[in-house]
C-alpha cells in the first residue's frame, strides 16, 4: 500500500492544479481571459491558450468573439502543424518507402517464380538442380516480406495522426471563416482559411495515398507468402536460408509444420520448466507403486552363520540365489 501512496499523491495534486486552474479562469471576465490566450498563443502554450480563448468565447462576448475565432484558428492550425513535426504538409518519405518496398516483393516473387521453374525443368530431366540461385532468391522474398509486414503498423500510426491533423485544421478553417463573417474586415482571417484548406486537399490526397499503398503491401504479402512457400517445398532442408524458420516469435515460419524443428523445451508437454513442481497423473503413480512392491518384495541374499547380513559369512559359504 505505501508504493501506491506517492501515486495517489502526484494524482490528486495533478487534480488539484487542473481544478485550481479552472477555478482561476472562472474568476476571469471575456476580455481577460481573451488576452490571456493571446499571450499564451504568443508563448507557444497552445493548449493553454485554447482553455483560455474558448473559456472567452463562453462569455458571449459579440466584441470579442471575432478576435478570440482569428487567435483560436491559429492555435489549432499550430497543434496540428506540432503534430507533424513543425510541418506544414505530409512527410511523403512513408509513401516512398511503401512504393519502393512494392516494387522490390515484384522483382523477388518474379525472381523465386523463375527458380521454381528452373527447379522443376531439373527434376524432370533427372538432373540435380542448382539450388543456390534458388536459396539466394528465396532468402531475398522472405526479407522482403518481413520488412513490408514490419512497416505496416508504422504506416498506419502515420494514417491516424494525419487524420488527427486534418481533424484539427479542418477546425482552425472554421474558426476562421468565423472570425471572417463576424467581421469582415478581417481579410487576413479568410486568407489564413483558404491557405488551410489548400494545405488539407494536399494531406489528404497523400494520406489517400498511403492508405492505397498499405493495402497494396497487405495483398503483396498474400502474394509473396504463396510463392515463398512454393520454393520452400523444392528445396532440401540442408539447402534453405536460416531466415526461412524466422529468428523470433513475430517472424513467420515458411516451414511447413511437418519440417519444422520443435522449439526447446517444446518436446515433452508433460515436462515442464527447470525447477518447477512436478505433478504425476494417477498411471504413473500406479505404475511407480508397484515398481516399489517388486524392489522390496525380492529375497535378500542369504546372510552367514554369524548372523551379519549380505557378504559378512565365510568365504566360502555357500550363497542364497541373488532374484
Amino acid at each position: 500500500m505505501r508504493t501506491l501512496l506517492p501515486l495517489l499523491f502526484l494524482m490528486s495534486a495533478s487534480l488539484a492544479a487542473e481544478k485550481g486552474a479552472s477555478d482561476e479562469l472562472a474568476k476571469l471576465d471575456a476580455r481577460e481571459l481573451h488576452n490571456r490566450g493571446t499571450q499564451r498563443l504568443a508563448d507557444g502554450d497552445l493548449a493553454g491558450a485554447e482553455e483560455a480563448l474558448r473559456a472567452s468565447l463562453g462569455r458571449d462576448d459579440d466584441t470579442l468573439r471575432p478576435p478570440a475565432l482569428h487567435n483560436l484558428g491559429h492555435v489549432r492550425f499550430g497543434k496540428g502543424k506540432a503534430t507533424l513535426g513543425g510541418k506544414t504538409s505530409g512527410d511523403v518519405t512513408e509513401l516512398s518507402i511503401a512504393r519502393s518496398y512494392l516494387e522490390a516483393a515484384d522483382a523477388d516473387i518474379s525472381d523465386m517464380k523463375d527458380q521454381i521453374e528452373l527447379l522443376d525443368k531439373a527434376k524432370a530431366d533427372g538432373r540435380e538442380p542448382d539450388y543456390v540461385p534458388a536459396t539466394t532468391a528465396l532468402g531475398g522474398g522472405i526479407n522482403t516480406f518481413r520488412t513490408i509486414k514490419k512497416l505496416i503498423p508504422k504506416e498506419e500510426t502515420m494514417v491516424a495522426k494525419r487524420a488527427g491533423v486534418v481533424a484539427v485544421w479542418t477546425r482552425s478553417v472554421g474558426d476562421f471563416r468565423g472570425a471572417h463573417e463576424l467581421n469582415a474586415t478581417d481579410a487576413q482571417a479568410k486568407a489564413n482559411a483558404d491557405a488551410i484548406e489548400e494545405l488539407l486537399r494536399t494531406l489528404r490526397r497523400e494520406t489517400g495515398a498511403l492508405e492505397e499503398a498499405i493495402e497494396a503491401q497487405r495483398k503483396k504479402l498474400e502474394e509473396l507468402r504463396a510463392v515463398i512457400q512454393e520454393i520452400v517445398k523444392r528445396i532440401p532442408d540442408d539447402k534453405l536460408p536460416q531466415n526461412t524458420e524466422g529468428e523470433g516469435d513475430d517472424d513467420e515460419n515458411f516451414l511447413p509444420p511437418e519440417r519444422q524443428k520443435p522449439k526447446p523445451g517444446a518436446g515433452d508437454p508433460k515436462k515442464g520448466k527447470p525447477g518447477e513442481e512436478q505433478k504425476m497423473t494417477e498411471q504413473e503413480a500406479r505404475g511407480s507403486l508397484e515398481g516399489l512392491k517388486s524392489e522390496f518384495g525380492r529375497k535378500m541374499p542369504a546372510g552367514g552363520q554369524d548372523g551379519k547380513g549380505g557378504s559378512g559369512g565365510k568365504p566360502d559359504a555357500k550363497k542364497g540365489k541373488d532374484y
